[in-house]
């Protein structure tokens, strides 16, 4: 029987650890810059926008922020972004914005984009996009958009629309919910009372 069991426990050792090897690994997912708009190079006025065309691949939904950096330090000061951003499981294209405002130049020679699942903090695959911008205080004349940022921007304008829609609609269901509680309640102290006041002294 001992013979038996040195052989067998090499060969379980070594179908284990095939079949690890051949399992499938977990797919990572990958971030990509599809255009961005003004170019890498521009010098913009304050709340001027950098627009950021992206795509995310994934199995999983993932939040997307956008940090801009200036030698290896992340910029906060005045900072105005639309990130972050959240694509569902399957990945997708999205336009994030980011721009500075106030009354001294800012500048950024660095754009990170990070993904991480949504209300986790762990990054799942980063990004870095090397610029060249400049914010200034003094005014800049206006540019046109590209169109993808002309489509984003009136998607993001109907999209409000929807969840202000939405909210009241979770509002007004939950009005009739506390409506009728309320009445419920209502009725029965009518009615102890109403009993109270039959019940002889």
């Amino acid at each position: 029987m001992k013979p038996l069991r040195r052989l067998l426990c090499p060969l379980l050792a070594a179908a284990l650890f095939a079949l690890a090897a051949c399992a499938p690994v977990a797919e990572e997912p990958v971030l990509r810059v599809i255009a961005t708009d003004p170019g890498s190079d521009a010098v913009l006025g304050a709340q001027q926008r950098f627009h950021i065309q992206f795509a995310v691949t994934g199995k999983m939904p993932l939040t997307v922020t956008v940090d801009p950096y200036f030698q290896h330090e992340a910029l906060s000061a005045n900072l105005g972004t639309s990130a972050p951003i959240t694509l569902p499981a399957g990945g997708g294209t999205a336009v994030a914005h980011v721009f500075f405002w106030g009354d001294y130049a800012t500048r950024v020679d660095e754009i990170r984009l990070v993904a991480r699942v949504p209300k986790q903090n762990e990054v799942r695959t980063e990004l870095s996009l090397p610029v060249k911008l400049s914010w200034v205080a003094r005014d800049v004349a206006p540019r046109e958009a590209a169109a993808w940022v002309a489509n984003a921007q009136k998607n993001a304008a109907v999209q409000p629309l929807d969840a202000i829609d939405e909210r009241s609609r979770w509002l007004a269901f939950g009005a009739v919910i506390v409506a009728i509680t309320v009445a419920g309640f209502g009725s029965r102290w009518l009615r102890k009372r109403w009993r109270a006041r039959k019940q002889p002294d």
